[in-house]
């Protein structure tokens, strides 16, 4: 929950996230992020709120201003500084249980991509809570049962997730069906084998054969907890999984019972969750908020190595005109187009970024002088003289320039090539146009 809201208020640039599940006759803040955070356990009528309405309705719900709208609860909007928000019910085995909701200080503070955004995030919640309550709903059955080792194993066996049990010299004792599946040994082949021969990564045998030796320790203060790991199946590919580890007394030893879900795919959710916060969706360039962490890093090579550092600041010229003249698509074909001609210029150390509209930045590592960085501007103008494909479009550039001195730092330094990009600008008519910055 803490991942999604999260990664949601990077994606629509809201004042804070939050997950709010029904207790009873109220909705209660579970998980929350940005400004919203401290409000974690904050406890609403369902009554009278948005979320309590989205939960009763089971479908989506905006408010454009919380001032003027009756269904929203006036008082608590103000409590945490809100004027606008989107809701989306979450379900859980086709019941709503509460919702994901993002926020604004900002009356009409979001757009249909962010409602969308919205929607696709509270589907994939959904999901993942109802694989917890799964998740939860088995390790309870387990403890209620532990009376009867035999009915106990009957129902392991068949368990949607992996059970693996081993002894306290790792020897395999228990192996299910589903082990079977995620790993690809059979119980026969598994059963007495050493679990770091069977599930193992290569590169960590050798210190989880330390851990074997120490599992008497571990047994004394052991807790049921979750942990992530990498483990290898029978073919040697590596499988991300979610480990719960319980300790049982069997026949007075120890018995190490381990419950191993397959989050392989969650965690490709996740890679593109964060990609899709760090990086431009038209143009697949990094973003802003990736580009300025590049450029912190980078200038604190610099200041350490002293190899050089350059930055060209570019604007389209005229990209408005194309944009009114030609549509938005045609604009978006160009900007990519711009993107890609830019970036068959560059070095493999150079660093493309897109910062927003038509703004564009090139970061270039071990560039000392402005001759050099002026060589790759001119580099940048030649390969517009074409005009954009299936079109009569000719692009063209204005660059700014800026030589890194310290002890600017990257705000200070995106800055400067951002102004000298203006002369160059203003020097320029529908031609590019190079300048570089001055003190």
């Amino acid at each position: 929950m803490q991942l999604v809201v999260n990664t949601l208020q990077e994606l629509t640039d809201a004042k804070g996230a939050v997950v709010e599940l029904v207790d009873g006759d109220y909705m209660v803040y579970r998980s929350a992020s940005g400004a919203i955070s401290q409000h974690v356990g904050l406890r609403l009528l369902r009554a009278n709120s948005l979320s309590g309405l989205c939960v009763s309705s089971a479908e989506i719900l905006r408010c454009d201003d919380a001032e003027t709208d009756p269904r929203v609860d006036a008082n608590a909007c103000k409590r945490v500084g809100v004027r606008s928000m989107i809701c989306t019910p979450l379900f859980e085995r086709g019941l709503p249980v509460g919702v994901l909701k993002v926020m604004s200080e900002q009356a009409n503070g979001f757009d249909e991509e962010d409602l969308q955004t919205l929607e696709l995030m509270g589907a994939a919640l959904g999901a993942a809570l109802g694989k917890q309550v799964a998740f939860d709903e088995m390790l309870r059955v387990q403890a209620q049962l532990r009376a009867s080792e035999e009915r106990i194993r009957t129902i392991l066996e068949h368990a949607n997730d992996a059970v693996i049990s081993i002894d306290n010299a790792g020897i395999v004792t228990q192996w299910n069906r589903s082990s079977e599946s995620l790993f690809g040994w059979n119980n026969h082949e598994a059963m007495g084998r050493n679990i770091t021969d069977l599930i193992v990564p290569p590169a960590f045998r050798n210190s989880f054969v330390n851990i074997l030796k120490h599992l008497d320790k571990f047994a004394k203060t052991a807790t049921t907890a979750r942990r992530e790991f990498l483990a290898v199946d029978r073919d040697g590919k590596e499988i991300s999984v979610e480990v719960s580890l319980n300790v049982n007394n069997v026949a007075d030893r120890l018995e190490f019972t381990a419950f191993l879900h397959d989050i392989s795919e969650r965690k490709k959710w996740e890679e593109a969750l964060n990609e899709m916060a760090l990086s431009d969706g038209l143009t697949g360039l990094p973003n802003r908020r990736h580009f300025m962490e590049v450029l912190h890093q980078s200038i604190v090579r610099q200041l350490r190595q002293n190899n050089g550092l350059a930055l060209l600041f570019m604007d389209l010229n005229g990209f408005k005109k194309i944009n009114d003249t030609n549509g938005h698509d045609t604009g978006d074909q160009v900007l990519k187009e711009f993107a890609k001609r830019v970036s068959g210029c560059l070095r493999e150390s150079d660093t493309m970024a897109r910062l927003g509209g038509d703004e564009f930045v090139v970061l270039a590592e071990g560039v000392r002088v402005l001759e050099h960085a002026q060589i790759l501007a001119r580099k940048i103008v030649t390969t517009l003289d074409v005009p954009v494909p299936g079109s009569a479009i000719m692009m063209s550039t204005s660059i700014g320039i800026s030589i890194y001195d310290s002890p600017a730092d990257a705000e200070q330094f995106l800055k400067e090539a951002d102004i000298a990009m203006y002369k160059a600008k203003q020097a320029a008519s529908s031609s590019s146009a190079i300048a570089a910055f001055v003190e």
